[in-house]
């Protein structure tokens, strides 16, 4: 089960930078052919928004020309890490040695990772009130509290490998 668990971790890491690769390839193309008129196939430009048509799912992802694009860079590189702490995570399962300082640290930095969409919405909603505007939340708070759930279970098992970590050193002094 540890190593079923561990390989779906391992497909779905490389399915998101997948993802990620074409859709960066992809918006890079369409705003060279906004740009500069070079036709590239698959690629529409309608208005200010390019438009990738994915032939094989019969797909259309629409692309916009301004600073949301390099929002939607961050978040798909953020969860391509994420992704990528989580099957090292998962990792740590499939060891002989599970009470390391290398786990500790793969712990500690998904850790982080699951903590960081709070201290994000925070700051958005920070920025948001300084320049006076409303900001809506009510679709990210399900992400969030997923993420901080997320993040007290490993909370927990960190603090459980610490001691972990401290008996077995303990142990390998004993004679």
């Amino acid at each position: 089960m540890k190593k079923l668990a561990y390989f779906t971790s391992l497909i779905l890491f490389y399915t998101i930078a997948s993802v990620l690769s074409f859709i960066f390839l992809f918006s890079i193309l369409s705003f060279f052919e906004y740009k500069f008129g070079i036709d590239f196939p698959f690629i529409e430009i309608i208005g200010n928004r390019g438009k990738v048509h994915v032939p094989i799912f019969n797909l259309g992802i629409n692309i916009p020309f301004n600073y949301a694009i390099i929002f939607m860079w961050i978040g798909m590189a953020y969860y391509t890490i994420y992704f990528y702490a989580f099957k090292e995570f998962l990792n740590i399962f499939l060891q002989k040695k599970m009470f390391e300082t290398r786990s500790l640290k793969r712990l500690r930095f998904f850790l982080k990772l699951n903590i960081l969409p709070l201290i994000y919405i925070i700051f958005l909603c920070f920025v948001f009130f300084i320049l006076g505007k409303t900001v809506s939340i009510k679709e990210e708070c399900y992400i969030i509290l997923a993420h901080l759930v997320v993040a007290f279970l490993i909370y927990l098992y960190l603090d459980i490998l610490k001691k972990g970590k401290f008996v077995q050193e303990e142990n390998d002094l004993t004679i």
